[in-house]
């Protein structure tokens, strides 16, 4: 804020987690309801037997938006409240005709997420959900490209905040997948557990 006083040009750049609650659009909510209805016959009978724990549909059916929820509980209340007052600052920073930045980075194999070992597992599995994971230098080039283009081409906020945290979203299919992602974590960090 004090930096913006001293100079009203300053722009701001946020990287969202993708393990967090969005509103997506209907497309997305509509390809994770056409993936789930084709699931395989594995995956039905496996729900049945968890009593409906596991792999529950992603959304329910026609929601437009829907709401992907990907917290994952093991990075914590002070992680989650962190990337949310981010989300925050940079709605109400673009609302006050501020150039923001603002975009959700894809799942990545960070230093973070990998000393955890549940989280490495799930990350390794992930590929089994339509999930994909990326390289930290992979990651770092697509956000920076991403970086450039939207301080270079600046737009107006959305109507809805929501919208604006959809453009450029590059979540890795975490807002596609059949699955709601807690439902499916346990059995992609299963998976994963031997190469993590």
């Amino acid at each position: 804020m004090h930096v913006r006083q001293q100079r009203p040009d300053t722009a701001l750049a946020f990287l969202a987690t993708p393990t967090d609650v969005f509103a997506v659009p209907g497309d997305a909510v509509a390809q994770s309801a056409a993936r789930y209805r084709d699931r395989s016959g594995a995956a039905r009978v496996l729900a049945a037997l968890s009593g409906g724990r596991l792999l529950r549909p992603n959304y329910p059916d026609g929601a437009d938006p829907g709401i992907a929820d990907s917290l994952v509980p093991q990075q914590g209340p002070n992680y989650a409240l962190a990337k949310r007052i981010q989300r925050w600052r940079a709605s109400v920073a673009r609302r006050e005709g501020v150039t923001v930045s603002f975009a959700v980075a894809p799942p990545t194999r960070t230093r973070s997420v990998t000393a955890n070992r549940l989280l490495a597992a799930a990350y390794a599995g992930a590929h089994l959900f339509g999930v994909e994971v990326f390289e930290p230098a992979t990651s770092s080039r697509l956000m920076a490209a991403l970086l450039v283009h939207q301080l270079r081409k600046p737009r107006p906020a959305a109507p809805s905040a929501w919208v604006d945290e959809t453009i450029g979203a590059a979540h890795g299919g975490l807002w596609r997948v059949a699955y709601q992602p807690r439902t499916a974590l346990g059995l992609a960090a299963l998976r994963g557990l031997p190469s993590a």
